[in-house]
């Protein structure tokens, strides 16, 4: 088994870069983690989609990931590396879910320098789910989109003809009676052209939050 020693990871649902990791983030230290190279499109296909993996690639790195903890030492039950050598990416398993972290470039960088020396293997796994691609928008572009998708949800299970109405003629400058013409429209906006329309709706709901 390979090992990595003293990084920092920032686990989430949602993949976010360093660069957007914020303070109050449950950012760990760790000390000790598995490390194993993969193929590209492995790394790809598990970066970008939501996995289950097989029991068998589990049980290798099972209770070997180590967490600086005062005097202790704690162990994560499924933790590790993962890397083709041009990329690193952390797994968190737990409870069935899987969460993923990037690194520090600095610490990325010393990864991918003991990768070179690794021998690359396949590990077995299911997709579950194919993940909606964020493209290159921001952590708080991202959190904003599923903010407003939740409000969306909402107006629609509400009812709030009204107030859709008005967000649609926002957004696109022209009147629609149908409620299920607006939502289909709001929602293909956003999946196409979010940078158009997600700072009006969320402008929206913040007044209307505001306004409760």
């Amino acid at each position: 088994m390979n090992y990595i020693y003293d990084i920092l990871l920032n686990f989430h649902d949602t993949l976010y870069d360093f660069y957007d990791w914020n303070p109050n983030d449950n950012i760990i230290n760790v000390r000790k983690i598995p490390l194993f190279k993969i193929t590209s499109n492995q790394l790809k296909e598990i970066k970008e989609n939501s996995i289950c993996f097989d029991s068998e690639f589990l049980n290798k790195f099972q209770n070997k990931t180590e967490l600086f903890s005062g005097k202790d030492i704690k162990y994560i039950e499924y933790c590790c590396l993962l890397s083709d050598g041009s990329e690193t990416l952390a797994l968190l398993i737990k409870n069935n879910r899987v969460e993923k972290s990037h690194l520090l470039v600095d610490e990325e960088l010393e990864v991918l320098e003991v990768v070179t020396r690794l021998k690359e293997e396949t590990i077995a796994y299911q997709i579950l789910k194919r993940a909606k691609n964020t493209g290159f928008k921001t952590r708080k572009e991202i959190e904003m989109e599923k903010s407003i998708r939740r409000n969306l949800k909402k107006l629609k299970e509400e009812n709030a003809i009204q107030q859709l109405k008005y967000l649609y003629y926002e957004c696109f400058n022209k009147k629609e009676e149908s409620k299920e013409k607006i939502l289909q429209d709001l929602e293909y906006a956003l999946d196409r052209n979010f940078e158009s329309i997600g700072s009006k709706l969320n402008a929206f709901f913040e007044l209307i939050s505001t306004s409760k």
